[in-house]
């Protein structure tokens, strides 16, 4: 039981960076076929077909990235205070979460305002 609860502590740690791995790579690769195929020139109401899906996927990421945050907050609350290892794991979980938001945050704000294509 001890090993289980290593490997999910360990997923769980790590979860908040995978999403904002994934959300790099979707957002690179949208940006590529984007510029590819034109959709800086398509209108989607008042921006660009370009900016409306890199938009959509920024803040797909960061709904799954909130959600985890509300689910570590829930774990960290709930951890006993017996169980140190747990805590600390519950806790380390939640800020790991947290500095992913704002790293996701910080790191595709420019799709707001940037030019998509050169």
């Amino acid at each position: 039981m001890i090993r289980e609860r290593s490997a999910a502590n360990l997923l769980i740690l790590v979860a908040g960076l995978v999403i904002w791995s994934s959300a790099f790579v979707a957002l690179y690769a949208l940006l590529s076929i984007g510029c590819a195929f034109g959709w800086e020139d398509r209108g989607f109401g008042p921006v660009s077909l370009q900016r409306a899906v890199l938009v959509g996927a920024w803040l797909a990421h960061l709904v799954l990235l909130g959600l985890l945050v509300a689910w570590t907050s829930r774990r960290a609350k709930r951890a006993k205070g017996d169980d140190e290892i747990a805590r600390f794991f519950a806790r380390t979980a939640l800020a790991a979460a947290v500095v992913a938001v704002a790293v996701t945050l910080v790191n595709y704000a420019p799709i707001l305002v940037l030019s998509m294509c050169l």
